[in-house]
């Protein structure tokens, strides 16, 4: 039985990486934005350094169904900070999830900032950053997760033009979202 719901599990995964590898085309103005740090999309070589981050902020591992995606999308569904040495000090993961898809609605699913950079707005900014990258006509907005216990979240997604729609009961989160302009 075990063996039945891995397998189960695994196809499920697999479909999501399918449909947000075709979904996940042309989404996203390249820029790139210097200031204090340098807002630019992710790529694959920055997968590492993103994953070792993210396993050191979150109690659950990066999820290898992820890296499977963000393999073949990082360029798409990827942001990052990174400071005057190139070092990536946050990122901002996305995927379209299967609920949203038809609505052409881009879920962010993980925002992460380094430790020693936390506190300073880095979170809002880059979240501002992916929004504008993603605010070209193709999307008609983002949505996200924060978690009631984390008003750092909350905030800094409110900071960056979203707001609270409902509450989600698995994870006990508000749902947050962010108008596109949508033109197709």
């Amino acid at each position: 039985m075990q063996i039945l719901h891995e397998l189960t599990e695994y196809v499920t995964h697999l479909k999501i990486v399918i449909l947000n590898i075709f979904k996940a085309r042309h989404l996203r103005s390249d820029m790139v934005i210097k200031d204090k740090f340098t807002f630019r999309r992710g790529g694959h070589d920055d997968l590492k350094k993103i994953v070792a981050l993210h396993n050191s902020l979150y109690p659950r591992p990066f999820l290898d169904w992820l890296l499977m995606l963000y393999r073949y999308k990082a360029s798409e569904l990827i942001s990052v900070a990174t400071d005057e040495n190139g070092e990536i000090v946050a990122y901002d993961l996305f995927m379209f999830e299967p609920s949203e898809m038809k609505s052409d609605v881009l879920h962010e699913l993980y925002v992460g900032v380094a430790p020693s950079y936390q506190d300073q707005g880095i979170a809002g900014s880059l979240r501002k950053y992916s929004a504008s990258c993603y605010d070209n006509g193709c999307l008609s907005g983002l949505s996200t997760l924060a978690p009631f216990s984390n008003v750092k979240a909350l905030r800094s997604a409110q900071k960056a033009g979203y707001a609270i729609t409902k509450a989600s009961a698995k994870p006990a989160a508000y749902y947050l979202f962010r108008y596109l302009k949508k033109s197709r």
